[in-house]
């Protein structure tokens, strides 16, 4: 195999080495035509003769290309020269997950909580896409030193597949963090990626994994098989509710995982915003505080005829019972118990006050998650003295895209209730809802409180000031700021070509995201072909004479052999015209002082 190039495709400058994997080695790059740096993944050697890899491959990185996500590296390019295959994605500087879960796990819940969320708003717009990461771990996870996530290696894990498990120095997925389905060999799919993104959440509060092994197929087989310890046992300042929610995630039945990204992300969210008081009775030493939450939202219950005698309020289970914790041998428990007196007595103080605020505060954050996600926890029967009536379920409608008004008439006439949750800006009229947290079609029943977030329209963003700027590269900002570009193309004797000239509204001022900018760029030095065609000869002739810019050089008179519509057009009219050799027609941008040829009929 040849030695690597320096240079790829006289574009792109590999600078340094930032890393190595089984696959690829990354590299620090530099877009020499952009001038701007770049992160380059380059392909080992011995995939360059695998075309059904390469082909894979390929295809996987151009849906990559197609995510447009701020919680997503962005892919620019994908090449080739010689064997060299190669992905140019956005350089991110910070550092990957992993390297901070070994420096400084466990870590805070609130900081794992808003890393975590935004994994999942990433991997839920793959999803939406069509792709399925199928490599979920942190070394592909960017953080940089604002905390801001960026999930990284969309497509690659699905590539891999061409290998199997056992193959050396390949692996099917991360075995860390392989889902049951995975290991059984049936398959990735979006809930695949919800166990991984469950397994990273465990690795990030209690620094380890799940589980071990002495091998990847030792860990594929407990990801199948085992139980995973409970969180607790290993940090044990974790709510039980967050705990539950976690453990949820990593369930061996897909079905009873969360059933998306999104309502992952969901259930932490009303965790973090309705549990968060519960922790305050479970000692935090390891966790920082919880900050305060929000105002409560405008929760409103339905506006109905008198109500049907009161049914026993249901008190809800979490999604999966606690694990018990790892039992220790007996020299460990007598070493622990030796002289600890005044220190079970303060321990049973604690776990008491906690049992009594877990069993007050739990019951209303299960409550709330239950019926964001259709009501299918696990219910404890409360004894009446009569048989409580099932209450009477109906269809949760669509509610996105509909106007405010519209939902609350429809959710009236359902007997449901409302609750309008922080609103914020989206493309969408203001006053749309934009989201709704429990799905179309999910029955609840009467009563329910459905949550849906209204847009406040789109947000009023300022300009940036891109003139000069080559048009790639400015029209790259405006679109990350949320605006559409259109392009307008205009000679300049001065600007080379590709350089923005002006903008179209100007910089500094404020617009909503969505709004046209119009770029008008440089095409170089160029000038306006005449309109000629469809004149008289005489005329095109002092036309093109007046133009100090163009020579005119031949008049090329032509025949019915060269003119289809020879008889419909009057003698000596100008039929067409080329400038230096390729055809133009009136009004196209040639280059200055270029040599016209015209083609007229004959008499």
């Amino acid at each position: 195999m040849s030695e690597q190039p320096r240079i790829l495709n006289n574009r792109y400058q590999l600078e340094r080495k930032l890393g190595q994997g089984g696959m690829a080695t990354v590299y620090l790059g530099r877009d020499l035509r952009l001038n701007r740096p770049v992160a380059i993944k380059v392909l080992h050697g011995q995939y360059a003769s695998d075309e059904q890899f390469l082909r894979r491959f390929k295809h996987e990185a151009d849906a990559a290309a197609q995510l447009g996500h701020p919680n997503i590296v962005r892919v620019y390019d994908i090449g080739a020269e010689g064997d060299f295959h190669y992905i140019v994605m956005e350089y991110v500087q910070g550092t990957d997950l992993k390297e901070i879960i070994e420096l400084q796990a466990p870590l805070p819940v609130p900081r794992t909580l808003a890393i975590v969320r935004q994994i999942a708003e990433a991997l839920q717009a793959a999803h939406d896409s069509g792709l399925v990461h199928r490599d979920v771990k942190p070394q592909n996870v960017l953080i940089d030193s604002n905390d801001y996530a960026r999930l990284s290696d969309f497509g690659i894990a699905k590539s891999k597949q061409s290998s199997a498990l056992t193959d050396p120095g390949t692996t099917f997925g991360t075995a860390d963090y392989l889902a049951p389905e995975q290991a059984q060999g049936l398959g990735a799919t979006p809930l695949s990626d919800v166990y991984a993104l469950g397994v990273l959440t465990y690795e990030m509060l209690t620094g380890r994994l799940p589980f071990s092994g002495d091998s990847p197929l030792a860990v594929a087989l407990q990801h199948i098989q085992a139980t995973p310890p409970a969180l607790r046992n290993y940090n044990p300042s974790i709510p039980p509710q967050l705990e539950a929610i976690v453990l949820q995630a990593m369930a061996k039945d897909p079905a009873q995982r969360p059933q998306s990204a999104r309502a992952f992300a969901e259930l932490l969210r009303l965790y973090r915003e309705r549990g968060n008081q519960a922790t305050m009775a479970v000692p935090s030493a390891n966790v920082g505080r919880l900050p305060t939450t929000q105002e409560p939202a405008d929760v409103r219950p339905p506006r109905q005829q008198p109500a049907p005698q009161a049914r026993p309020r249901q008190n809800y289970a979490p999604p999966l019972a606690a694990q018990q914790p790892v039992p220790m041998n007996p020299s460990t428990e007598k070493r622990q118990s030796s002289g600890c007196g005044l220190w079970v007595v303060a321990i049973l103080l604690l776990v008491g006050i906690g049992a009594l605020v877990y069993v007050l505060m739990f019951t209303d954050v299960m409550d709330s998650i239950t019926q964001a996600f259709g009501g299918k926890q696990a219910t404890q029967v409360v004894p009446t003295g009569e048989p409580t009536p099932a209450p009477e379920m109906v269809e949760v409608p669509p509610l996105v895209g509909k106007s405010e008004s519209e939902v609350l008439e429809l959710l009236k006439s359902l007997e449901l209730g409302e609750q309008r949750k922080a609103p914020r800006n989206d493309l969408a009229p203001a006053a749309t809802v934009i989201e709704q947290d429990i799905a179309p079609g999910t029955k609840v029943a009467k009563g329910t409180v459905i949550p849906f977030t209204l847009s406040l329209g789109p947000a009023q963003v300022e300009i940036d000031d891109v003139t000069r700027q080559q048009f790639e590269v400015a029209s790259d900002t405006l679109t990350r700021a949320g605006f559409k570009v259109i392009r307008k193309d205009a000679p300049n004797q001065t600007i080379p070509a590709g350089f923005v000239l002006s903008q179209n509204p100007p910089a500094g001022l404020k617009l909503a995201q969505g709004s046209e900018i119009e770029l008008v760029v440089s095409i170089g030095d160029m000038v306006t072909f005449p309109d000629i065609i469809g004149r008289k000869r005489a005329d095109a002739e002092a036309i093109l004479a007046g133009r100090s810019d163009l020579r005119l050089d031949i008049v090329d008179e032509q025949g019915p052999d060269l003119i289809p519509n020879f008889d419909s057009l009057e003698p000596n009219t100008v039929v067409s015209a080329t400038a230096n050799g390729q055809p133009v027609e009136n009004g196209n941008f040639i280059p200055r002082n270029s040599v016209i040829v015209i083609g007229v009929r004959r008499p």
